[in-house]
């Protein structure tokens, strides 16, 4: 199983918080929020980590230093740009895509288990993505695959990705 880690965007909603830190490393609770999405897929046996980078890419790599790989873009590709663009790197197993501006518990193992071939399984708590992809490997043969809701029961997450939504997450794990 592999991993990408989202982590390219500008972050302009942060405002001054992320005008010299990409926004994967605001920090809640004493650590920052891609170092929590990499902690958390070590855990469930995931080593297999890519991230991609635009905006200030070398403050992420000097901070993650040989925890994942790296893919920088030279112009924003989107979610879907950046895994054509991973293709080759991606193809041979099933993969997660996590945005880099959620923090949650998810048991990585579990939604790995749950999930079946030739889906793109998505987290999802009762009403919105989780910020959080099971793409099958077949994904690059057949683009249309079913998406199928992974709703565990236990969900807790967060998006950062506006100044109410950091607040509330920092604290929550205060």
């Amino acid at each position: 199983m592999k991993a990408l880690i989202l982590a390219a965007g500008y972050g302009t909603r942060l405002g001054e918080l992320t005008k010299n830190k990409p926004k994967p490393l605001i920090e809640v609770n004493g650590k920052s929020v891609i170092e929590n999405i990499i902690d958390r897929l070590h855990m469930n046996g995931i080593t297999e980590i890519i991230v991609n980078l635009y905006y200030l890419p070398t403050v992420i790599t000097e901070r993650i230093i040989s925890k994942a790989l790296y893919y920088y873009e030279p112009k924003l590709l989107g979610h879907e740009g950046t895994i054509a663009a991973l293709k080759n790197w991606l193809k041979d197993k099933d993969f997660f895509v996590i945005n880099g501006d959620t923090i949650s518990n998810i048991d990585f193992s579990e939604m790995a288990k749950q999930h079946k071939v030739n889906t793109i399984s998505v987290l999802m708590d009762q009403w919105r993505c989780a910020g959080v992809w099971l793409y099958s490997k077949e994904y690059f043969d057949n683009k249309n695959l079913p998406v199928i809701p992974y709703r565990p029961a236990d969900l807790i997450w967060h998006d950062i990705g506006t100044p109410e939504r950091l607040k509330e997450a920092q604290e929550y794990y205060k």
